[in-house]
């Protein structure tokens, strides 16, 4: 498959399934991780239109790049954890800062 190509019908089919086995590796991952998470909020959050294009992109792009399916699969896969691990610490600095912001405005 090419990135910069239309996909035939078999190619989209078998694009589907390959991201569909990305995202749930990577939600089995988190899962693992964080053993505290809500897997019904990690699968919204990596099934998300956003997350789905992003991870197509980098999928093909490696797979263009000449990646064999699997280096490609584990690359986007990874790049999507991380995507995730950096959006739960970012809202959680933003929380902490606002908390503490709060807390300075009351002291005051």
């Amino acid at each position: 498959m090419r990135y910069t190509a239309p996909l035939s019908t078999a190619q989209a089919e078998q694009l589907g399934k390959d991201i569909g086995t990305i995202i749930g590796l990577a939600a089995k991952t988190i899962s693992a991780i964080r053993g505290d998470v809500d897997a019904d909020e990690v699968m919204r959050t990596l099934t998300s239109s956003t997350a789905i294009d992003v991870t197509t992109a980098r999928y093909l792009k490696a797979l263009e790049e000449g990646r064999r399916p699997e280096a490609a699969a584990a690359a986007a896969g990874t790049a999507l954890v991380f995507d995730w691990a950096d959006a739960v610490l970012e809202t959680r600095n933003r929380l902490r800062r606002k908390k503490t912001t709060m807390a300075e405005g009351a002291n005051q």
